[in-house]
């Protein structure tokens, strides 16, 4: 939505991980004549400063579009001239081929134009924000987004219930049981979460599961191997003898694990990228991937986690 290792020119490859963050969910509403009223807002300064509010909480982080939309992890989006109504298609269903999420299920219309209405203000202007009745003050009634991101991060608490349903939900293809167990409960294809539960943070964990992995010197590398036929089985090596190999086949999800004699192999090469699936920042919502770090680290103690602590 890093590993302390992971370098910022890693982060750079999340640049279309953009507005990952809903502070609520909200079921979309339509409303005739919104979007023209919307349209005829776009400059009302309360109705910026609404905008701004939900865009600190839910895309200002430094790995998504930073501060103010001025560029971070992703792109610069402010101070572009980007029209009104892609902005708001793009927010509503998602950018395909990215990881930028369709958001038409989690924010009203007249937030997702509140959205707008901040993005293309200008920054100069008091950065989008109503203007204060004491010039000298911040009105109490408008408290400056940071405020509003706190209060908002803070508000939503996970639900380690919900994100154990997650993890073993076996209607999903890429479920984390499908290659993973935790205190051995799940499949052994890759390691043990318990393990790191216990030490890693939430924001690591949180970070471990949406941005890209290495793997080194590592049991789980992923092995591929080229067949005479010309198959090629990508997978991660389960055991092997002086006549087979037995590797879990996750070509596709979830796993299969083969059995492959080696008169039929003709190479055999081993990776450092993780075979975990890279797209779990637009699968999952971000209240589902609190949910999911949330119910990792309970398994080891009772533990109650709010958005602040995916980014601390």
């Amino acid at each position: 939505m890093c590993h302390r290792s992971v370098r910022s020119s890693q982060l750079s490859k999340t640049a279309l991980l953009p507005l990952l963050l809903a502070p609520v969910l909200f079921t979309a509403t339509y409303r005739p004549g919104l979007a023209t009223q919307a349209n005829n807002r776009l400059h009302d300064p309360q109705f910026i400063a609404e905008g701004a509010k939900l865009f600190g909480p839910t895309c200002a982080n430094s790995y998504c579009h930073g501060a103010g939309g001025l560029g971070g992890g992703a792109p610069m989006i402010r101070e572009r001239g980007l029209d009104p109504s892609y902005l708001f298609k793009s927010i509503s269903n998602g950018i395909s081929g990215t990881s930028m999420p369709p958001f038409k299920s989690e924010l009203t219309e007249e937030q997702i134009w509140m959205l707008v209405a901040f993005i293309v203000s200008d920054p100069r202007k008091n950065d989008g924000r109503a203007p204060a009745a004491n010039p000298t003050a911040p009105s109490s009634s408008n408290p400056p987004p940071s405020a509003a991101e706190a209060k908002a991060s803070a508000s939503i608490i996970g639900n380690a219930e919900a994100g154990k349903a997650l993890f073993f939900d076996s209607s999903r293809p890429k479920s984390c049981h499908g290659c993973h167990s935790i205190n051995g409960e799940g499949a052994a294809i890759g390691p043990d979460l318990a393990g790191a539960a216990k030490s890693k943070s939430p924001r690591d964990l949180f970070l471990s599961i949406i941005l890209k992995r290495e793997l080194k010197d590592s049991p789980y590398a992923p092995i591929t191997v080229s067949l005479r036929s010309g198959e090629k089985i990508v997978g991660v090596k389960k055991e092997e003898d002086a006549e087979s190999l037995r590797v879990y086949d996750t070509t596709e999800l979830p796993a299969v694990l083969r059995t492959i004699q080696k008169e039929n192999v003709s190479k055999v090469e081993y990776s450092n990228e993780s075979v975990m699936p890279k797209d779990y920042a637009s699968v999952y919502t971000m209240k589902q991937l609190l949910d999911l770090v949330t119910y990792l680290k309970s398994s080891q103690s009772k533990t109650s986690l709010t958005f602040n602590d995916l980014f601390q």
